[in-house]
């Protein structure tokens, strides 16, 4: 696993949001999210429509439903175990920016690594907190298509309304998630020479 601090870069008081929520302070939500253990919701106990973690990826806040948390899957020797229906029980070297979860799959070629997802979440007028071009390395190394790591992009395609204040919020947090991109640019692009 990498020594690089998972927070680097997040602001210092999300990130006390964040060790409230793990730690259990009463004044935070908390509530898990579903396949990112360990970063729960970051939002004050108040209502708020939509979970919200340190990254700014976002949940439905459905009490009525149980939550499934996804397992991290154990690493032995920089491997990790999934299980499919078509292979049994496979081992893949377990590479440091993956997030640990490998669900068993049907299919040996549906395996994947998944970093983890860095997002810009900004609140409008229309839909609450939404978010947009979420970013994360990927890599199937089944994949008969395309085996090699590589990042997946996220786009809303929804229009929403913002006032001034809302828009120039959004513009601040594009422009800082574009220095996350080119970080995770830079990233990938070292592993795709090592490949």
């Amino acid at each position: 696993m990498s020594d690089r601090d998972p927070l680097e870069g997040i602001p210092a008081e999300l990130r006390d949001w964040h060790q409230g929520a793990l730690e259990g302070d009463p004044a935070v939500c908390a509530a898990p999210q579903p396949m990112q253990p360990g970063y729960p919701c970051i939002h004050s106990k108040g209502f708020h429509e939509l979970h919200r973690d340190v990254y700014g990826r976002t949940w439905p806040n459905r009490p009525e439903e149980p939550l499934r948390v996804a397992r991290k899957a154990p690493v032995a020797d920089g491997m990790v175990t999934v299980e499919t229906r078509d292979h049994g029980a496979v081992q893949v070297p377990e590479p440091s920016w993956c997030t640990g979860i490998h669900p068993a799959e049907e299919f040996r070629a549906d395996i994947e690594h998944q970093g983890v997802e860095t997002v810009a979440a900004f609140p409008t007028l229309c839909h609450g907190l939404v978010t947009a071009l979420g970013v994360s390395l990927v890599q199937r190394p089944f994949s008969p298509t395309e085996p090699r790591i590589h990042a997946v992009l996220k786009v809303d395609e929804e229009w929403h309304a913002l006032n001034s204040k809302g828009l120039d919020l959004a513009a601040g947090l594009l422009v800082e998630h574009a220095t996350a991109m080119r970080h995770l640019a830079r990233q990938l692009a070292a592993l795709e020479v090592a490949q």
